[in-house]
């Protein structure tokens, strides 16, 4: 590593946050028709012009605007991403990251205590939060394109009864649903999620595809009998032994033949790559009990100790950064 890199990372707190007040205050919205300058930015948007310009110039220099003379336009990727009317739109998630920025900055307290340093309760305990989490999964999710690769990478046309658990905005069983006739979803996920949830099925026309079945995975029992049982971003919340009987719970919902697909970081037995899953288990420390990400060979080891065979791992093509891990019953 040479210094200019070292200097990058320790400094990379200044291009997000640049990012992410450029999203709270609307400057690519304000530019969505047309390139304008510094100053009519400012009074549209009630801004201080001096102020606005250094902005503008900062978002220049990180090639999300582009500026020719004292006009400034959007790049091509601020205009499919950064637009609250693009359907690839990522802001959500954007926001969400600003909501994590105190916890982040309580990172070496949570090293030395080994506890999170925020509620433990996956954004339940308020509705505005719970909306920000669960609108940022769904931002993420169909900016990235998971939704149609995850399609592709399982064969699905034979599947008739899913079960998604901690589904959140359902952004997952709509897009299957969309494109299997025959497929039928069950979301089980807790109460303050499935508020938003309802919206999402309701507005892609899918209540009569979908049902939601609110309950704790750790505690609840889940009723039905399912081809495949979906679990996508759920084992890194929460600790190796709660996983292993997750998944052992879990199989009895599962059709003899049926499969459990589990979507997540998936790491090397060296816990070091790929980089983008060591460094999330540091977001895990701060916002759950004991979550983390985990390795292939963990994952394996939870699905065959509950009767799982054939497990395999299918890598996901960028900019996925997460992996499938299936076993069979």
């Amino acid at each position: 590593m040479d210094f200019p890199k070292l200097m990058r990372l320790a400094g990379g707190h200044v291009e997000a946050r640049l990012t992410q007040t450029a999203l709270e205050l609307t400057i690519f919205d304000a530019l969505e028709n047309s390139a304008a300058t510094a100053e009519a930015v400012a009074n549209r948007l009630k801004l201080e012009p001096k102020a606005t310009e250094l902005l503008l110039n900062a978002l220049a220099s990180l090639e999300l605007l582009h500026k020719r003379a004292e006009y400034f336009s959007l790049t091509e990727a601020a205009a499919k991403y950064l637009l609250k009317s693009s359907p690839q739109y990522v802001g959500a998630m954007i926001r969400f990251e600003s909501l994590l920025w105190t916890c982040w900055e309580k990172l070496p307290e949570a090293i030395r205590s080994g506890q999170p340093v925020r509620p433990s309760n996956m954004y339940q305990n308020h509705p505005a939060e719970t909306e920000i989490f669960i609108n940022a999964m769904d931002s993420l999710v169909k900016a990235r394109g998971d939704a149609e690769v995850t399609a592709n990478a399982i064969d699905w046309s034979g599947i008739a009864e899913l079960l998604d658990v901690g589904s959140g905005p359902a952004t997952y069983p709509i897009a299957l649903c969309k494109r299997f006739a025959r497929l039928r979803v069950t979301i089980f996920d807790l109460p303050g999620t499935l508020a938003v949830t309802e919206r999402y099925v309701r507005e892609a026309a899918m209540a009569e595809r979908i049902r939601l079945i609110a309950g704790d995975y750790r505690k609840a029992p889940i009723p039905g009998s399912y081809d495949v049982i979906f679990l996508s971003n759920i084992i890194h919340g929460e600790s190796f032994e709660s996983n292993r009987s997750l998944i052992r719970k879990l199989v009895s919902n599962l059709k003899l033949g049926g499969q459990i697909v589990v979507k997540d970081h998936i790491l090397d037995d060296s816990r070091t790559t790929p980089p983008v899953g060591a460094i999330f288990s540091l977001l895990m420390l701060l916002t759950t009990e004991s979550g983390r990400c985990y390795s292939f060979s963990e994952i394996k080891s939870w699905m065959e100790q509950a009767g799982l065979s054939r497990v395999r791992q299918i890598n996901l093509p960028p900019p996925l950064t997460s992996s499938l891990v299936i076993g069979t019953r």
